[in-house]
């Protein structure tokens, strides 16, 4: 990966200007997400990402969807989703084994258009009755990652969330925004989130 691919990744800003009511999604999208180190570490050096045994898939179909018109399509192999706007989110109850410190979110998606780019998911976790608003809360996004201008290849992504970050795995139940960002506006599918602990 490119210093300069790595140093956009990793770049973090405060942001401190309240927006004048714009739409939860562009809320969402405006805010620079935290990068975590080791999920970077995952991308670089597989064989040095720490271990995860157990897992929960969350399929595409499972997922709730803004009603940004246009940004969504279902498919038969998941959800097209159809441009930069628009929001998924997913609740889970912390699984009863876990006694972990960190979880692993995995999406896995195809590229449909090829008008190539960079991509990066970015996660707003929120942990039920805390907090006042999303606002409060910090966003944390996959490594930025160059698209392919050849549709149809899988792809897979990922970001690692900590007790420290103030947000799961620290409570009972989990909510999670997933939104997108980067140049890359052309269509994806995706087929699934997976959380690994």
């Amino acid at each position: 990966m490119a210093i300069r691919t790595m140093l956009s990744a990793l770049l973090v800003v405060a942001c401190g200007q309240a927006l004048a009511a714009p739409p939860p999604d562009e809320l969402l999208r405006k805010s620079t997400p935290v990068v975590d180190l080791v999920s970077v570490l995952c991308v670089q050096q597989p064989v040095r990402c720490p271990r995860f045994t157990r897992n929960i898939t969350v399929p595409a179909h499972a997922l709730s969807r803004s009603a940004t018109p246009g940004a969504f399509d279902v498919h038969t192999r998941g959800v097209n989703w159809n441009g930069g706007t628009g929001v998924m989110s997913f609740t889970l109850k912390r699984p009863a084994d876990f006694t972990g410190t960190r979880i692993r979110l995995r999406f896995f998606y195809e590229m449909v258009g090829d008008e190539g780019g960079d991509l990066q998911f970015v996660v707003t976790p929120v942990t039920l009755r805390h907090g006042s608003g999303f606002e409060t809360y910090s966003s944390y996004g996959t490594p930025l990652a160059a698209v392919p201008e050849s549709p149809t290849i899988m792809q897979e992504a990922s970001l690692i969330l900590t007790k420290n970050s103030g947000s799961p795995p620290d409570e009972q139940w989990w909510y999670f925004d997933v939104v997108r960002q980067g140049t890359f506006e052309g269509r994806l599918r995706l087929y699934a989130v997976v959380m690994e602990y």
